[in-house]
C-alpha cells in the first residue's frame, strides 16, 4: 500500500483549512446581511455594508480561492507547490486580518484594529503571491495562458490589498489626492475584475474541460480574453482616476464585455465538445453563476448612465451591480465547485493508492446529492425572493429571501463536512 507522503499530506490540511474556514464564513456573512436589510437600501458607503462586503470578498470567495489554489496551482504549473509552511502563515494572518477589518468595519472604529486588520490582510495576500510567483518560477516549460491568468489575477490582488490598506489609512489622515469614494470604485474594480475575474477564468479554463471531458478546446479565444480584460481594466483605472465616470467609460465596459463573451464561447465550446453528457448538480450551479454574472454586466451601462446624469439611482443599481457579482456570480460558482474539488481531493487521499486495485466509490459519491438538491433549490430562492424585493424595495421580501440564504449556506456547511468526514470504503 502506498502511504501518501508528508508534502500530500501537509497540502491536505491546508486545503480543508480553507475550505472550512470559507465556510464558515459564508454562514457568518449570511447572517451578516439579515440582521442589515435596512442598509441595503441606502448608500452602500455605510458601516456594515463595508463590512458585509469584505466578508464575502475575502471570508468567503478569497479565502477558499486560496485553498483550492494550493490544490491546483501543482496541476497549472506543473510542479510541487513551493512551501508547505508559507501557506500556513498565510492563513493564520488572514484570519487576524480579516476579523480585526470586519468587526472594525462594522462598528466603523477607523483606529488601531482597522488599521492592523488591513496590514496582516496585505501579508497575508504577499505570502500567496510570493507562493505563486515562485512556484512559477520553478517551472522550466513555457507558460501555458491558464499559468498567465493566474500570476496576473495574483497582481491584481496584491494591488487590491495594498490600495485597500492606503484606504483604511486614509480614514484617518486624510492624505490620498482625491475623494474616498474615488479611490473606493478603483479598489473593487480591480479586486473583482482582476483577482475573481481572471483567476476564475484561468483556473475554471483547465478544470471544465476535465470536469466535461471535452474533445475541443481554442486557447487562442483565451488569449484574446486575457489581453481584453487586462485591457479594459488598465483603461478604467487610468481614466477613471483621471476624469471619473465619464463617456468613454461605456466604451471601456464594452471591451471588458467583449473579453467576457469570448471566454463563455470557450465555455460554450467545452460544453458541446463534452463527451460526457450528464449535467451534474455542480456544473448546473457553474451554469446558474454564468448567468447572473451577465446580469450583472448588464446592469452596468444602467450605472454610468445614473453616475452621468447624478442621479441618486446610481446607488440602488451600484448595490444591485456588487449583490449580483458577490452574491450571485461568486457564490453559486463555489456553491458548485466546491463539490466538484473538494470530494476529489477527500478522494485521492483515501482511494487514490487503491485505485485499479478494488472498488471504490467515485469522488461525486463522497458527498450528499440530496442536501446539493436542497442547496441549489434553496439558493435559487433566495436569488428570486431576494432581487424581486431589491427591486420592489420591499424589505419583507428581501428577508424571506435572505433567510433562503441562510439555509443555504447551513446546508452547504454540512454537506461539506460530510465529505471531510467520509471513512475510507473498499469492498
Amino acid at each position: 500500500m502506498k502511504v501518501i507522503n508528508k508534502q500530500s499530506e501537509a497540502l491536505y490540511k491546508i486545503v480543508v483549512g480553507h475550505y472550512l474556514f470559507s465556510a464558515l464564513c459564508f454562514v457568518i456573512l449570511t447572517m451578516m446581511l439579515f440582521h442589515s436589510v435596512a442598509e441595503l437600501s441606502g448608500h452602500y458607503f455605510n458601516p456594515r455594508i463595508l463590512a458585509i462586503t469584505h466578508m464575502a470578498a475575502l471570508g468567503w470567495g478569497t479565502t477558499i480561492v486560496f485553498g483550492a489554489s494550493y490544490q491546483l496551482i501543482p496541476v497549472i504549473f506543473e510542479k510541487d507547490l513551493y512551501s508547505y509552511r508559507l501557506p500556513w502563515v498565510s492563513f493564520i494572518t488572514f484570519i487576524a486580518g480579516l476579523t480585526l477589518l470586519v468587526c472594525s468595519f462594522w462598528q466603523f472604529d477607523s483606529g488601531l484594529c482597522m488599521q492592523l486588520g488591513g496590514l496582516l490582510l496585505l501579508i497575508s495576500i504577499v505570502l500567496f503571491a510570493l507562493i505563486v510567483f515562485l512556484t512559477a518560477r520553478t517551472n522550466k516549460k513555457e507558460a501555458s495562458i491558464q499559468q498567465e491568468f493566474m500570476v496576473t489575477s495574483t497582481l491584481w490582488l496584491a494591488g487590491t490589498a495594498l490600495l485597500g490598506v492606503l484606504l483604511v489609512f486614509n480614514f484617518r489622515f486624510a492624505f490620498l489626492p482625491k475623494d474616498h469614494l474615488h479611490f473606493l470604485k478603483l479598489h473593487a474594480h480591480m479586486g473583482i475584475a482582476g483577482w475573481f475575474l481572471l483567476l476564475i477564468i484561468g483556473v475554471s479554463s483547465k478544470l471544465i474541460p476535465m470536469f466535461l471531458v471535452s474533445r475541443k478546446t481554442n486557447d487562442k479565444l483565451l488569449n484574446w480574453c486575457y489581453y481584453l480584460i487586462n485591457g479594459a481594466l488598465i483603461a478604467f483605472l487610468i481614466d477613471t482616476y483621471i476624469n471619473g465616470i465619464n463617456t468613454k467609460t461605456y466604451f471601456i465596459s464594452m471591451v471588458l464585455v467583449s473579453g467576457i463573451l469570448i471566454y463563455l464561447r470557450y465555455v460554450s465550446d467545452c460544453f458541446r465538445s463534452r463527451i460526457k453528457k450528464q449535467i451534474e448538480l455542480p456544473i448546473t450551479n457553474t451554469i446558474i453563476s454564468f448567468v447572473l454574472m451577465l446580469a450583472g454586466v448588464f446592469v452596468l451601462p444602467l450605472i454610468i448612465y445614473y453616475q452621468l446624469k447624478q442621479d441618486p439611482q446610481t446607488v440602488h443599481y451600484t448595490t444591485l451591480y456588487g449583490s449580483l457579482l458577490f452574491m450571485g456570480w461568486l457564490s453559486a460558482l463555489i456553491l458548485g465547485q466546491a463539490f466538484k474539488t473538494l470530494p476529489f481531493i477527500v478522494w485521492a487521499r483515501k482511494y487514490e493508492h487503491l485505485a485499479g486495485k478494488s472498488k471504490t466509490p467515485l469522488p461525486a459519491d463522497l458527498y450528499s446529492k440530496l442536501l446539493l438538491r436542497v442547496q441549489t433549490i434553496l439558493f435559487l430562492a433566495f436569488c428570486l425572493a431576494f432581487y424581486l424585493g431589491f427591486i420592489l424595495k420591499s424589505e419583507p421580501i428581501t428577508s424571506a429571501g435572505l433567510g433562503c440564504l441562510i439555509l443555504t449556506a447551513i446546508v452547504y456547511f454540512v454537506n461539506l463536512v460530510k465529505v471531510l468526514l467520509h471513512k475510507a470504503i473498499v469492498n
